[in-house]
């Protein structure tokens, strides 16, 4: 055995042109699980707000999200991407497998360049079978962009300190203006960055004047004067929108104590904590254990310079989300969603990758491999709950069949007959599946415009019955969608006929509520 692994060690160490092999091999595998799992899922409210947004201008993109509660830099780029590969899910969905494609790349030269090829290979397998980076790979938001953005800033704020280089220092700052324009949660991680400055450059026997003047380098000051100079236009649409969350309200649910495990148990199963019971448990427990028992001696075990890339791998892995948990406590509103901490689910994949590879150095080489693949076996688990689950909705315990429910519908009625969404809500994961022949309707004096998100219905016309009178007389039948309980959809007015109803069932929960009712609306 010892004869083979020095074979193999050998023969890598003669060969340093296998990174590109693997790195490639490691992204096949990547795209390969997100591509076949990106098509399956109907696409849930989130997504149809990014895709229904993609197509206006630039302009009324920046302005429509003003009034709801992100930045608009990922929509634009949607805009763009959709204008050259279309309006399909897939295609509203390739963008984020894309970032998180690159988001892999950077992470790997990141960890090749702080801790070496080892760890490299060991953090790149983590992250491309990470279940949490490969569910918000399939889903048409902004996460994966955060993760690039973020990665890619790390990487060059290193090489900015390194080489001292104001084009980069600018760059950097250029980077977390951007990331800022893209989640307003990638602030974390830019806290995350002054953590680690701080850690940096603070000399105990120093005063703190000296210790503050050593932290705000030229090129500190020049990366953050540009960051906060770029986002500084979007900076009162972010106040309001974030006093309109903890003012009004939002629907995330608080933290408690089993919001740290429940994080854990997303991160290797994909998972909820209740969910992960017995020899599941178990095996989660034990590799969090034996991270806990080795990690100060991975740490002894790393040269200086490694130490303190150590140490800003782990500000990027647990400051966001410690300082998001902290953030959600009362008085405050919660906005702890696994989701929004992308960034820090792939440090933490590199944070385990250099704790099992440099912790257990001393270890025979079956031993030093077991933990590693115990942590592969449970995201490859991960992986299976991801495809099985797909958008399942785990605050409401429901499943997304807004498309399932549309194509029983279009598939029991000639073509011609409309389907008309019983609110704003499903109207959004409809539209993205109108047709010519089965075109998705909302009626406008039933839809209170009192939430941001529906301002791009009020201001156009597009799809909206505005006189519903006129509308029946020219589509006596009509589909009426909803997510309801009721065995049908309620009729919107007494005087409709029920014909029939078509509905969906999912066989996570055995609920039937996507469905949709045909009615006579008119006898004319």
């Amino acid at each position: 055995m010892k004869n083979i692994y020095r074979t193999v060690r050998s023969h890598i160490q003669k060969h340093p042109k296998l990174d590109s092999a693997i790195l490639i091999l490691g992204l096949a595998v990547f795209i390969t699980i997100t591509l076949i799992n990106a098509p399956r899922a109907s696409i849930w409210f989130d997504e149809a707000f990014s895709a229904y947004i993609a197509q206006f201008s630039f302009w009324d993109i920046a302005r429509y999200t003003a009034t709801d509660v992100h930045p608009p830099f990922y929509y634009w780029l949607l805009k763009i991407w959709s204008n050259l590969f279309g309006t399909t899910e897939l295609a509203y969905r390739s963008l984020s497998i894309v970032f998180g494609a690159a988001t892999a790349t950077v992470a790997f030269f990141l960890s090749r360049k702080l801790f070496g090829r080892k760890v490299a290979w060991t953090a790149l397998l983590f992250i491309v079978l990470s279940p949490m980076l490969i569910r918000y790979s399939d889903e048409a938001r902004m996460y994966t962009l955060a993760a690039l953005i973020v990665f890619t800033a790390t990487y060059v704020m290193l090489k900015a300190r390194q080489e001292n280089s104001t084009k980069l220092w600018v760059l950097y700052g250029v980077l977390v203006s951007l990331g800022m324009w893209t989640h307003y949660f990638t602030a974390l991680v830019w806290v995350g960055h002054w953590v680690w400055q701080a850690m940096e450059t603070w000399q105990p026997k120093l005063r703190f004047k000296e210790n503050v003047k050593r932290f705000f380098t030229k090129g500190w000051i020049i990366a953050y004067s540009v960051a906060v100079g770029l986002f500084l236009p979007w900076l009162p649409f972010m106040a309001i929108q974030l006093g309109v969350v903890q003012g009004g309200g939002f629907w995330i649910g608080p933290v408690g104590v089993d919001t740290p495990t429940n994080y854990l148990s997303n991160y290797f199963y994909y998972l909820e904590h209740g969910q992960v019971q017995g020899w599941l448990a178990c095996i989660m427990l034990a590799i969090v254990a034996l991270v806990i028992v080795v990690l100060p001696r991975a740490f002894k075990s790393l040269r200086t310079k490694e130490r303190r890339s150590f140490l800003l791998i782990a500000c990027l892995a647990i400051v966001p989300p410690v300082l998001l948990f902290l953030a959600s406590m009362p008085p405050l509103r919660s906005s702890f969603v696994e989701r929004y901490l992308i960034p820090s689910i792939v440090a933490l994949s590199i944070f385990l990758a250099v704790i099992l590879v440099v912790g257990t150095r001393r270890w025979k080489p079956l031993w030093r491999a077991l933990p590693i693949l115990a942590v592969v076996g449970m995201m490859v688990g991960g992986i299976t709950n991801v495809y099985r689950y797909g958008n399942f909705n785990k605050n409401t315990s429901t499943h997304i069949f807004t498309r399932q429910a549309v194509d029983e519908a279009k598939n029991a009625s000639p073509d011609g007959t409309p389907i008309v969404a019983a609110s704003p809500w499903i109207f959004y994961e409809a539209i993205p599946y109108s047709t010519p022949q089965h075109p998705v309707y909302f009626i406008d004096e039933s839809t209170k415009y009192i939430y941001g998100s529906l301002n791009m219905l009020k201001d156009n016309d597009m799809h909206k019955i505005k006189d519903l009178a006129q509308f029946k007389k020219d589509n006596p039948i009509i589909w009426y969608l909803d997510n309801t309980t009721d065995p049908d959809v309620p009729p919107y007015q007494q005087s409709w006929v029920k014909l029939r109803t078509v509905t969906t069932t999912d066989d996570i929960t055995g609920k039937s509520l996507y469905k949709a009712t045909e009615y006579r609306v008119s006898g004319e």
